[in-house]
């Protein structure tokens, strides 16, 4: 995808006394934090069998997160087509180990993004 097809992923909504929005979504943050085997799991079922018992999510707890920049027709949420911009998986031995690393991540992640967008932040 090159950059002059990137649409925004904005649409126009009512407001109220005949205003009107123009607003959406450029770019978002999704994590999806795995609680690893003391955390419950997935449910499978055996065809052959016809029993159901759960796999554990993984060893660890766990994470994968991404920074993506949204575009083009949004839908009820406000999301449209993404582009991934970074990602990054996480492992740790807790819950609160894992999250730590992907806040650090995503604050550096954020930061990065702002200091490539010189005068957005700080216009002269």
């Amino acid at each position: 995808m090159d950059i002059e097809s990137l649409e925004p992923c904005a649409a126009w909504t009512p407001d109220c006394q005949g205003k009107q929005d123009y607003d959406g979504r450029v770019i978002s943050i999704s994590t999806r934090y795995w609680p690893g085997p003391s955390g419950g799991g997935s449910m499978v079922f055996d065809t052959a069998t016809g029993a159901f018992s759960t796999v554990p999510y993984g060893a660890r707890p766990s994470a994968k997160a991404a920074i993506v920049l949204n575009h083009g027709e949004p839908d009820q949420y406000g999301y449209g087509d993404s582009v991934e911009l970074a990602s990054q998986d996480f492992e740790a031995e807790t819950e609160g180990e894992v999250k730590r690393l992907v806040e650090e991540w995503v604050r550096e992640k954020v930061r990065a993004i702002a200091a490539a967008l010189p005068g957005i932040l700080n216009p002269s």
